[in-house]
């Protein structure tokens, strides 16, 4: 069974009434969950049933050792991951064999999270467990929950291999949720070609956070990662501590409120005019709390893909402060667009003399609601708070009568705190204590968090799903709430924001994974033939390829044949030969140089983009610089640093046609889909200056080239179809390459996928097919799906590429439309207007 319902519909309590009776029964429940927060959030509500039958218990990375023996022996509800499945519960079932024979049920939570390569070994994980279980005669109740699965029947078959029934239907309650997309200004910096660049999403994030906190609104800010989540928290805390030594010497602070704000947002301080001057303290008055509904108003004030950092600039960057009224009706949501409205007629004012040119401009809200905007610019230069002022107040914690606690109001969650830690902060959020999260999306899934007025969303989260899905955060008490969607530098995030049709009616992803990747699927044969010996009775619950993958590990020499089944006949773990949050192969140990200390792991298809000789490096919290990257022995040397810059990696690929699987016209072109192989060479990095984007270089790399064997789609233009563009001057390369960069940034948006999980190549004549071909592949060993799901929505896909395309305002090209910052050429050739010719000539006939 699986239920997909919205956020806080009551699927918990669907699948927590009949596995609570199956307890009581003698029975025993596995629960499944993405994220430790989840299981640790599930948990304390179960403990709060106070049912002493119901002996519950997580058994994750947080466990300690000497409560492990306890749970495998005594517990009945076992809260666990998959990483803990597949590493530990399973190799080591003949421990579990009493909990096996009394498996009733096995709830698989926020289910939409297993998707592309994850999911994949996510559904041979389910397999695995499927078979111990009937080896202790059990077959347990498989229920599934999501807000947010597309086609969810289809996707509860593909992830568990069991016949699925569903529940689509949500007759919950529910307040309006007000949504605004927020872009960025276009700052002063140069890009490489003169290209102008936005401020970042994190540094409007932080204003924008601690405005809210400010006017004591409780947010939760979904950065997209660790270290931009601290240096959200940290940037935000900054801005507030100097508010507060402001205000100290002006205000008398009231007491501090500890009780959960359940009026819904409080509007922010609206101005009628904008204006250029920072604020002052006496500008800076905190309002009180008013409902939400009808007219919240907000105030504003100033990678993986997005170049952070885990320590903010000593002079944050002034900004504008936007207002704007939009109504909404109980049970719907308003949408508000958030579009640039620079050099408009009476939207600024001269700047005084005196006070220094802020670096921002100013921006102002969209709605169907024509209400006034109005913006001014805030918060004089101030200095940041250290990272050992990241305090928070316990839940019974006096009253302050000054305002010296308002900066440990924010704090920042993540993993690779320490489970009390987390523990702390999920209390402290409850309870109003802390009234500003910054936090990577360990709290998008589920962790009960009600109380929330507003969130706040860094960048796209890469799907709809995951946007709802933050977006639900706020309001679940019922209350009404807001979230502000601010984008990055991208072709996507720009495009969202000047196409909100895009995000509103539409239905979220369908979920895709590939279950019979064999580079997938070998893995986790010789972890099952290392569990229990496989027989030809187990073929069927692997899926179709098994008996071609079983023959392939045979002759590697990984499984041995006997009449009775494959046997796994190795020293070494089989569970290691899958990296289930990675891409497979031994991985990359870190490893700090002065002291010998074992940071993590690097899956070894990502090392060279992520640990390469002169790369930033992020453990938990600390940032480091790789020394060097030793292939041959799978180490990477760091060394502990604070860099004032990021680093990305860039490469040259060549790629090949292996075989065609399908074809079929588009326009005067043909789009294709099958395997390819692709060979890549990392040849440089680039340098860029946290928090501004600004360029400060590009650093040779001496790699060997990685071959991958992958799945694409492609699409060719006839000689015919082109010849007029190349007469017309069009840079035939050029615009293939920028539509290939733009196209790359917009598959997210139909296949649930990050553009750092896919690849493009293109050129002006491939030696395969003998024609401009545009390539857009799987960056995964063995495909993960993406390309797949883009061959199935080409139309609408090259179309929204198009369109993102023509509607960025720049002249020439810029990382909001055709510039990628994983280009190998140096964003060389572009071309954007030929780009737009080339796409129309492909679509002339949608």
């Amino acid at each position: 069974m699986i239920i997909s319902t919205g956020t806080a519909s009551g699927k918990s309590l669907a699948y927590l009434t009949p596995a609570v009776a199956s307890c009581l029964d003698g029975g025993t429940i596995l629960y499944l969950t993405p994220t430790k927060a989840l299981a640790a959030d599930q948990l304390r509500g179960l403990r709060e049933l106070r049912i002493a039958q119901l002996r519950a218990a997580c058994f994750d990375g947080d466990t300690p050792f000497e409560e492990r023996t306890w749970v495998r022996k005594h517990a009945n509800y076992v809260l666990t991951n998959p990483d803990m499945l597949h590493r530990s519960i399973l190799p080591r079932h003949a421990q579990w064999s009493s909990f096996f024979r009394r498996l009733r049920m096995v709830v698989v939570d926020e289910c939409h999270g297993y998707r592309g390569v994850f999911g994949s070994h996510v559904a041979q994980i389910l397999r695995r467990l499927r078979r111990v279980c009937a080896r202790y005669g059990s077959r347990p109740t498989f229920l599934l929950a999501s807000a947010t699965a597309s086609e969810p029947g289809a996707f509860g078959v593909r992830l568990t291999g069991l016949e699925m029934d569903e529940v689509t239907v949500d007759a919950s309650p529910k307040g309006s949720t007000t949504i605004a997309l927020w872009e960025p200004p276009l700052t002063e910096l140069r890009g490489e070609g003169g290209a102008p660049v936005r401020r970042t999403a994190t540094a409007e994030t932080a204003d924008l956070l601690a405005d809210l906190v400010l006017a004591d609104v409780r947010t939760l800010a979904f950065v997209r990662s660790r270290r931009g989540a601290e240096t959200v928290a940290l940037t935000a805390r900054a801005k507030l501590a100097d508010v507060a030594f402001s205000l100290s010497t002006r205000h008398p602070r009231p007491a501090t409120r500890h009780q959960p704000n359940t009026t819904g947002t409080p509007p922010l301080e609206t101005n009628p005019t904008s204006s250029h001057q920072p604020r002052t303290a006496e500008q800076a008055t905190i309002p009180q709390p008013a409902p939400l509904n009808p007219t919240p108003t907000l105030n504003h004030q100033p990678g993986t893909a997005e170049p952070t950092s885990a320590t903010p600039p000593t002079s944050p960057e002034p900004a504008p402060t936007a207002s704007r009224q939009s109504p909404t009706e109980p049970g719907g949501t308003t949408q508000a667009t958030l579009l640039e409205t620079d050099g408009q007629p009476g939207t600024e004012e001269p700047a005084d003399p005196a006070t220094p040119e802020p670096s921002r401009t100013t921006s102002g809200l969209s709605t169907t609601d024509p209400a006034a905007c109005t913006s001014e610019h805030t918060g004089p230069t101030i200095e940041p708070a250290s990272e050992s002022s990241l305090t928070w107040a316990l839940p019974d914690a006096p009253a302050q009568p000054d305002w010296s606690d308002l900066p440990n109001k924010i704090a920042a969650y993540r993993a690779g705190y320490l489970a009390e830690d987390r523990r702390l902060l999920e209390k402290a959020l409850r309870s109003g204590t802390i009234m500003g999260l910054a936090t990577t999306n360990a709290l998008e899934l589920g962790v009960d968090v009600s109380g929330l007025d507003a969130v706040l969303i860094a960048g796209w989260p890469g799907t709809r799903a995951s946007l709802w899905q933050q977006a639900g955060r706020a309001g679940r008490d019922g209350q009404d709430a807001l979230a502000v969607l601010i984008a990055r530098d991208d072709p996507l995030d720009t495009y969202l924001v000047h196409h909100p049709q895009a995000l509103f009616g539409q239905p979220v992803e369908a979920i895709v994974l590939d279950p019979d990747n064999p580079y997938v699927l070998g893995p986790h044969l010789c972890a099952a033939a290392a569990e229990i010996p496989l027989t030809d009775d187990d073929l069927p619950i692997f899926g179709t390829t098994t008996s071609t993958v079983l023959d392939d590990l045979v002759s590697q020499g990984l499984l041995r044949r006997r009449p009775a089944g494959w046997f796994w006949t190795k020293r070494e773990r089989a569970t290691d030969l899958a990296d289930i949050r990675g891409g497979g192969g031994a991985p990359i140990q870190v490893v700090e140089s002065s002291t010998g200390r074992l940071l993590g792991s690097v899956d070894e298809p990502s090392a060279h983009t992520t640990v390469h000789t002169g790369a930033v490096y992020i453990h938990q919290g600390e940032t480091f610089l790789v020394e060097l990257l030793d292939l041959e022995a799978g180490v990477a040397l760091v060394s502990s640093a604070t860099p004032d810059f990021t680093t990305f990696a860039r490469d040259i690929t060549d790629i090949s046609i292996l075989a065609t699987q399908r074809s079929h016209p588009l326009g005067p072109g043909t789009l294709h889909f099958g395997e390819v192989e692709v060979t890549r060479q990392v040849v440089s990095y680039l340098k860029r200056r946290l928090q501004s984007g600004e360029m400060l270089g590009d650093e040779p790399l001496d790699l060997p080239p990685r071959t991958l064997r992958t799945r694409a789609v492609w699409w060719t233009l006839p000689a015919s179809a082109v010849a007029p563009l190349a007469e017309a001057g069009i840079d035939l390369g050029g615009a293939a390459h920028a539509a290939e960069h733009a196209s790359i940034g917009l598959l997210p948006l139909f296949a649930t996928c990050d553009r750092w999980d896919i690849g493009g190549v293109s050129t002006e004549l491939h030696a395969d097919t003998g024609l401009l071909t545009v390539f857009v592949y799987d960056g995964h060993e063995g495909g993960a799906g993406f390309a797949e799901r883009g061959y199935a929505r080409a139309a609408d896909w090259l179309t929204a590429t198009r369109e993102a395309i023509t509607s960025c305002e720049c002249e020439r090209g810029c990382p909001s439309c055709i510039q990628s910052p994983k280009c190998g050429n140096g964003n060389e050739p572009l071309d954007k207007r030929g780009a737009v010719r080339l796409l129309n000539t492909l679509l002339s006939s949608q």
